[in-house]
């Protein structure tokens, strides 16, 4: 009898989704367009509330599905699947070493009215260590809490998805979810309120982009999720031209991208309109390339693409002509022209070279899971003019190809790395290169890595959540189409 979950694939469209597996498409659907409403997830009982969906999630994953087929009838049992995963076994590493971390530290944090110090404490100094601190202020324990539930979203996607529609279910569930935030943008723009009508404000007194307590943070999620919009128009094309049909959704899809790249911009987030920018770039290379490739393209498909790029332009042109584009215009005009000048760029090249420093010095060990926030100032007070006499408080590097190593130490680091390399191979293996959907997905997921190269997209568990949630779509559809 068939126990195997690869089996249960089917050639066609013709195969229902298994009750059990929409019933997870909701529990996943549910808990993607929360984690950017949730204030992008930034406070401790929304990262609770999320790792509970996806405990949720798992659960669904894991269960035992009945298979009907073609007059056979066997059970499908999914959890041989995810002991085969080696994210898996990577993701639980990292888990239980940030757990190390939280119970040996070696700092604990003190506090006397608004001063807080550290208090060196004995621990065990060949394991992994860390800082003790509040969980209300932030510690490894919240930190545990964000890497267990990206890893248990990843698993879930892995095991409990068996089927393209089900991916393009979700892929449609995040573009339609961003495409909400973008008409609350919309809104804070166009009557200067940034505090959203939405009971979760209690939670900051800081001004809101959409739903981010940081605009850059909006403006990276939002560049992200562009491109499940481009990996939906991109296999609709080519779905099309492979069966000449006569019309597909692509073009409403390319007219997605085009709204949510237009969020980008209006989050006022230089960086995330950059990297946006390149990736889409150097998707239209790839997607010209892939065209030329093609033995016989569908010349009705390329016209339809043509009416797209026409109306694009139409819009473009319209836009630059009645919307207000003063401050945007005013935040590149000043990167152009002041460039090293710039106080924002000194602030962060400055704050750079402090967390190199720091890095230098806890490489081995780092310094726990969320512990960076409390040893930095050490090390930021050699840069007075960044560190104001402790009145400037950084929480984070802005740079999360220092933060990350930082935190995690030589033998976290390589289990990312590890993590990575496999799925580099995977892609690799399967020929994912010229996949349709896949690679439009990974040209959206790199963006994000570039960006965390002079921000911190990656310490906002929305943009965590999502971005490891399209990696594992992208290699979930290459592996079902058996690339």
């Amino acid at each position: 009898m068939v126990n195997s979950i690869e089996s249960f694939r089917g050639p066609g469209p013709g195969i229902r989704i298994h009750p059990t597996e929409r019933l997870l498409l909701v529990v996943m659907g549910v808990h993607l367009c929360l984690l950017p409403w949730l204030l992008g997830t930034m406070h401790g009982p929304s990262q609770a509330l999320s790792l509970g969906l996806s405990v949720a999630g798992i659960a669904l994953a894991l269960l035992r599905r009945r298979i009907q087929q073609e007059g056979d009838e066997y059970w499908l049992s999914t959890w041989p699947k995810l002991v085969r995963f080696p994210i898996f076994w990577v993701g639980l590493a990292v888990v239980v070493y940030c757990v190390i971390q939280a119970i040996n530290p070696s700092w604990r944090y003190q506090q006397n009215g608004k001063v807080w110090w550290l208090v060196p404490i004995r621990e065990i100094r060949w394991l992994p260590t860390g800082i003790d601190a509040p969980f209300a202020e932030f510690n490894a324990w919240r930190q545990v809490i964000i890497y267990a539930d990206a890893w248990l979203l990843v698993c879930s996607i892995w095991v409990g998805v068996t089927r393209r529609r089900s991916l393009r279910i979700l892929l449609g569930v995040l573009m339609g979810n961003a495409a909400l935030l973008w008409v609350l943008l919309d809104y804070q723009r166009l009557t200067g309120n940034e505090r959203i009508p939405w009971p979760l404000t209690d939670w900051t007194r800081q001004a809101l982009t959409a739903s981010f307590i940081y605009s850059n943070h909006a403006g990276a999620f939002f560049a992200l999720v562009a491109f499940t919009a481009v990996a939906l128009a991109t296999w609709h094309f080519d779905h099309g031209a492979r069966l000449l049909l006569k019309s597909t959704p692509a073009g409403v899809f390319a007219l997605a991208t085009l709204f949510l790249v237009a969020a980008v911009i209006f989050t006022f987030s230089r960086g995330a309109t950059l990297t946006v920018g390149l990736a889409l770039a150097i998707f239209a290379v790839w997607f010209v390339l892939r065209l030329r490739l093609r033995p016989t393209p569908d010349r009705r498909s390329l016209a339809g693409m043509a009416v797209v790029l026409v109306v694009f332009l139409v819009f473009i042109l319209n836009a630059v002509r009645y919307l207000d584009f003063s401050h945007v215009n005013e935040r590149f005009d000043r990167m152009a022209t002041q460039q090293l000048n710039d106080a924002n760029l000194r602030s962060r090249m400055l704050a750079h070279e402090a967390a190199a420093g720091m890095l230098g010095d806890h490489w081995l060990r780092g310094v726990g899971a969320g512990g960076f926030r409390y040893l930095f100032p050490g090390y930021v007070r050699r840069y007075p003019e960044i560190y104001k006499n402790g009145g400037l408080f950084w929480e984070h590097a802005h740079c999360d190809w220092l933060e990350i190593p930082i935190e995690l130490g030589l033998w976290g680091d390589l289990l990312l790395l590890g993590g990575a390399g496999w799925w580099a191979w995977f892609f690799s293996r399967h020929g994912a290169l010229w996949h349709p959907a896949a690679m439009p997905l990974l040209f959206g997921c790199l963006q994000t890595v570039v960006h965390a190269a002079f921000d911190f997209p990656f310490q906002c568990p929305a943009i965590l959540g999502t971005w490891c949630a399209m990696v594992t779509m992208a290699g979930k559809w290459v592996e079902i189409d058996g690339g």
